[in-house]
């Protein structure tokens, strides 16, 4: 075997060698495929989360229709009832064509009453959610095709009371009484 002399050797060391690189001579690139299967997994469950929410938090519900007043109805349909409840903080008022029912809703037809009535008023502190079901019931007596009722609140009033009315006035028992709820704006 033939003698290296002492350049060569020098040069083979200089060739063999490992260097490490300075921090300042690396091309750096970030590795971010772990950081996009964090996100992908965080987006999946954001999305499962919010569709399972919006899945058991929905209530079923009409808008009121828009309608020209009475230039849109014809001559021979009779007048609709236009049963709506206000929930106000002192109880429920419950109105009907135009007039306030008196408290208690004994007599629909002849209980009209005006000014500051609270037809199921709070009793204790707590709404009267069955005397509202009571007054719906004998409002459905009086009127047995009527389908439809508006509900609305005082902004201050919370959402689960808006709620407990929707459920007091759609059924008493296994009687159904109206099932087609209109969620009306509140006024002040």
């Amino acid at each position: 075997m033939a003698k290296l002399t002492p350049a060569q050797r020098h040069y083979i060391r200089k060739k063999t060698k490992v260097h490490d690189l300075d921090p300042s001579e690396t091309a750096g690139e970030l590795n971010i495929i772990p950081f996009l299967d964090i996100v992908m997994n965080l987006i999946m469950f954001l999305l499962m989360t919010t569709s399972t929410a919006i899945a058991l938090a929905q209530i079923n519900s009409q808008l009121p229709e828009y309608s020209r007043g009475i230039g849109g109805r014809s001559s021979n349909e009779e007048p609709t009832l236009n049963l709506t409840v206000l929930i106000v903080e002192q109880g429920a008022i419950v109105t009907g064509s135009g007039a306030k029912l008196a408290p208690g809703c004994r007599d629909v037809n002849n209980s009209t009453a005006a000014g500051d009535v609270i037809t199921v008023p709070r009793i204790n502190g707590e709404y009267d959610w069955a005397g509202l079901t009571e007054c719906a019931s004998r409002i459905k007596e009086q009127f047995p095709e009527e389908n439809e009722v508006k509900v609305t609140a005082d902004p201050l009033i919370e959402y689960q009371y808006l709620i407990a009315a929707l459920d007091a006035l759609r059924n008493k028992d296994t009687e159904e009484l109206f099932p087609d709820v209109l969620i009306a704006a509140g006024v002040r």
